[in-house]
């Protein structure tokens, strides 16, 4: 009803601004109602305080604002479903694979997706036929949101996978697709992105959907980008992202989907050149760590000049 004044008095400026100097009983008539629905919306924030307390009403006026700020900055220009009741972090990269934020609880709620609005979204659309994929590592929910079809992938944020987990992704998701042809898969990690598009990606080539990473990756960026918002693109950006996906590409076409034979590489030295805009900008705070299969193989801290030397 609120909603419906404020239109009504934006409507009755409009008009005002349009008529002409010798309208002087409508524009006084215009200006009565409009002092009324001024008088409507003081009486509604006062009985709020009342209600609420002043304490409390200070903080769901907060809340909202956050919320209308935190879904503009965090979801950017990324294509969202906003129909048939829903206002969601939300893309259909096909009919079958969707591309999603995090589903969140308690305060995350406010500027990512609801994990009950997701739940409600998917049992309204896919009842029954859907699978959820939580790419996280650093958290997780409660799988009964989502009937205890969700799978885990553990990837730290701005990383990749290991090739194995790609491997047991698609076979999980070739599997479930298979099953009935109206299965469909939501996948999600934090922001909806870069895990999440580079295991997207991953099952379009799985499935034939297209023959090359980088076509792949052109498309999940162009399904994920809402350019009437902004040119902003959306899509994997993280190198090691995207030439993950182009080591599945290789995967599936020349070893059968099957991991490559392994290979021993001894790294002699790491030079970088520039490091301008990097921390202090000196090279004096720069730390360099090399993980192998979630183990640390190498450190350099060259604060302590440790494996490391700093040249000016």
């Amino acid at each position: 009803f609120g909603l419906v004044l404020i239109i009504v008095d934006i409507i009755l400026v409009i008009v005002d601004f349009s008529l002409s100097n010798g309208s002087h009983d409508v524009r006084r008539a215009m200006e009565s109602v409009s002092l009324v629905i001024s008088f409507f919306f003081l009486i509604d924030v006062l009985l709020r305080v009342y209600v609420e307390g002043l304490v409390g009403f200070q903080s769901n006026f907060v809340n909202l604002v956050f919320r209308l700020a935190f879904h503009l900055n965090v979801s950017e220009n990324k294509r969202r479903y906003q129909k048939d009741g829903f206002d969601l972090d939300l893309t259909y990269v096909t009919e079958r694979v969707i591309a999603m934020s995090f589903p969140s609880s308690g305060k995350q709620a406010l500027y990512r997706n609801p994990i009950r609005e997701v739940a409600r979204f998917l049992d309204t659309k896919h009842l029954d036929h859907y699978k959820v994929f939580n790419l996280c590592s650093e958290k997780g929910y409660d799988p009964k949101f989502f009937h205890y079809r969700v799978e885990r992938v553990m990837i730290d944020d701005h990383n990749v996978p290991s090739l194995q987990d790609m491997l047991r992704y698609t076979a999980c998701v070739r599997e479930w697709m298979a099953a009935e042809s109206n299965n469909v898969i939501a996948i999600h990690c934090k922001g909806g992105k870069g895990r999440t598009g580079t295991m997207v990606c991953t099952w379009l080539i799985d499935s034939d959907q297209f023959e090359s990473a980088q076509e792949s990756l052109d498309y999940f960026g162009e399904r994920r980008t809402d350019k009437s918002m902004s040119s902003k693109f959306q899509g994997v950006e993280t190198p090691s992202q995207s030439r993950y996906v182009g080591y599945y590409e290789i995967m599936k076409n020349q070893y059968n989907r099957q991991l490559p034979p392994q290979k021993s590489l001894k790294i002699k030295s790491i030079r970088i050149h520039s490091i301008a805009g990097v921390g202090k900008g000196n090279g004096s705070d720069l730390k360099v760590k090399i993980i192998v299969k979630q183990e640390l193989v190498f450190q350099c801290v060259c604060a302590k000049q440790q494996n490391c030397a700093v040249r000016v």
